[in-house]
């Protein structure tokens, strides 16, 4: 048995010995303790490969792709609310020609601007629009002969609300609720003077329109249903305004 070489180590006064093997052995335990494979010829990886992975480990799934989006529909555009048309379209046929030498157009109606009419809330006013379809559509055949004149004259242009209040129990109060009536209507007279004023003929034409919402209908909403109302009303007026003109003012038409 070979043994390890001593020496002497000064402790204080003393010498005492120490074997030098076997302060190596515990010098040696750290560096086996912070490098397990210490002493052991493991092979290296080589360089520029990623490292081999467990074949226990989960792998990585990839996101799926994000589905494509359905164009929309005809059903899901109709679906979406359009913005109203407040235009008015141009009502009747060729103009009235009467033997006369000017078109004077009259509003006798004065809007009472409160309730229970709303016209003067309406986006387009009855009243303006009769006014541009006459000046439009009657003209004088014989401009500057003398003073006789065809006078148009608009007597009626309202729009009238009408709160509809029914008998309800406590339970029909819950599901149902109170309405508006409103009632367009619209009256003129056309009158044909001599030179000297008097009233030589005349006709005369009425029409209205009207309909129940409820009560808590928004007012851009109402103003919608007024100028439905309106175009109604015209649509009703014109032809019979027409007509009587026709029948009855015959001798001065041109």
């Amino acid at each position: 048995m070979i043994s390890a070489p001593a020496c002497l180590v000064r402790i204080g006064r003393r010498a005492v010995p120490v074997l030098v093997g076997a302060v190596a052995a515990l010098l040696s335990i750290p560096a086996l303790a912070q490098n397990p494979s210490f002493g052991q010829n493991a092979p290296m990886a080589p360089q520029g490969l990623p490292p081999a992975q467990n074949a226990t480990a989960p792998r990585e799934v990839a996101p799926p792709a994000p589905a494509p989006q359905a164009a929309p529909t005809a059903a899901t555009s109709a679906g979406k609310r359009r913005s109203f048309d407040f235009s008015v379209p141009d009502f009747g046929s060729a103009p009235l020609r009467l033997d006369v030498a000017r078109v004077e157009v009259v509003q006798a109606y004065a809007p009472p601007q409160q309730m229970p009419n709303v016209e003067h809330r309406m986006i387009v006013s009855p009243l303006a629009t009769m006014d541009d379809w006459a000046r439009r559509h009657i003209e004088a055949a014989a401009p500057g002969r003398d003073d006789s004149a065809a006078v148009f004259v608009i007597e009626d242009a309202s729009v009238v609300t009408e709160k509809l209040r029914t008998r309800k129990g406590l339970i029909e109060s819950l599901i149902r609720e109170d309405s508006d009536k409103f009632t367009l209507r619209l009256a003129v007279t056309l009158q044909v003077r001599d030179r000297l004023g008097a009233t030589v003929g005349s006709t005369s034409a009425e029409a209205s329109a009207w309909r129940t919402v409820p009560e808590s209908m928004k007012d851009s909403d109402r103003s919608a249903v007024w100028h439905e109302l309106l175009i109604a009303a015209m649509d009703n007026l014109v032809p019979v305004f027409e007509a009587n003109a026709r029948a009855y003012l015959a001798r001065f038409l041109k």
